[in-house]
C-alpha cells in the first residue's frame, strides 16, 4: 500500500534488512493490535538485496509510536535472553 512520505500521522518505528525480520516485526506488533505500514527499497530487477538497497521500513500510526516502540524492546530483550 502506498502513502506519502510527508503524512505526518505515520512514524517510522523499525528498518528490516530482509523478509523474515520484516514479517517477524509485523507479526508481532499486529499481534498486539499496532497497525503496520511498510515502504520497500528493494530493487525487483535485483535478486539479491545488500544493505539499504533491500531494506524495508516499518510505520506506524504516530499514537501508537511509543507503545510500539515498548513491544519491540520488550521482545528483543526476551529474544537476547532466550526467552521467545
Amino acid at each position: 500500500m502506498k502513502f506519502p512520505l510527508n503524512d505526518d500521522t505515520w512514524e517510522k518505528i523499525h528498518t528490516a534488512f530482509n523478509d523474515a525480520e520484516l514479517h517477524l516485526i509485523t507479526g508481532i506488533l499486529s499481534g498486539e493490535g499496532v497497525e503496520c505500514r511498510v515502504r520497500s527499497r528493494r530493487v525487483p530487477q535485483l535478486p539479491f538485496s545488500h544493505g539499504a538497497l533491500g531494506s524495508t521500513d516499518i510505520y506506524v500510526p504516530k499514537a501508537k509510536a511509543p507503545m510500539a516502540q515498548r513491544i519491540l524492546m520488550i521482545y528483543r530483550n526476551r529474544s537476547s535472553v532466550g526467552e521467545v
